[in-house]
């Protein structure tokens, strides 16, 4: 199995240092991004960079995690699954207050609620195991509604489709997580005891996106 890690706006791969020092994996692939580069123009990079690997699993942390169904809408054929960490299915309210200050900002257009990033991914039906990593602690004043300091509890718990798990950590430290290393291996050891199914290319969705 290929481990593909996608990080959250603005971090690096360094944010995934403790996870896989924690995962006993030889493949490995660390996918990075600009999110000024705008969202499907990064997409169509990623699924280049993606193209002839075969038994996909995702580890993705917020911003990442949309990227990261997004693949695996692309590539169903080759996905066995992911585990997102603070992920923002429902698009991140707090971009909505942020883009009326910074109206030109790249990644606030492509993260709000209403954005096509968002409300494509909505469309997306997941039949691969999928499990979103809720982190519960933490908050910024900024936001009305229970939050980890960036995203909202709300929207990280938006699909009912996947397996949602809290951990009592806030959004960057959760990363740095035991109880999130422990989720990430369990679906893996799941994984690895049942074999590969193949599932017809854009089964979940059946598009491709431009860029």
């Amino acid at each position: 199995m290929h481990i593909v890690y996608i990080h959250g706006n603005r971090a690096t791969p360094n944010c995934f240092n403790f996870i896989r020092s924690q995962l006993s994996r030889q493949h490995e692939i660390v996918l990075e991004y600009d999110s000024e580069q705008g969202f499907y123009n990064n997409h169509e990079r990623m699924l280049q960079q993606l193209q002839g690997i075969d038994e996909i699993f995702f580890i993705a942390h917020s911003l990442g995690g949309i990227h990261a169904l997004h693949l695996a809408n692309a590539l169903a054929d080759k996905t066995r699954g992911g585990v997102t960490v603070s992920t923002p299915y429902g698009g991140s309210e707090a971009a909505v207050l942020a883009r009326l200050v910074l109206p030109f900002t790249q990644v606030l257009k492509d993260i709000h609620p209403l954005s096509a990033p968002v409300l494509q991914s909505k469309e997306f039906k997941i039949e691969r195991p999928w499990t979103n990593v809720v982190s519960i602690h933490g908050g910024s004043p900024f936001m009305a509604k229970p939050n980890d300091g960036v995203v909202t509890r709300d929207s990280m718990r938006d699909r009912s489709d996947i397996d949602l798990v809290d951990v009592e950590s806030n959004h960057y430290e959760v990363l740095q997580s035991p109880e999130t290393v422990k989720i990430i291996k369990d679906m893996l050891a799941a994984l690895d005891a049942e074999p590969a199914q193949t599932v017809p290319y854009g089964s979940l969705d059946g598009r491709r996106f431009a860029s």
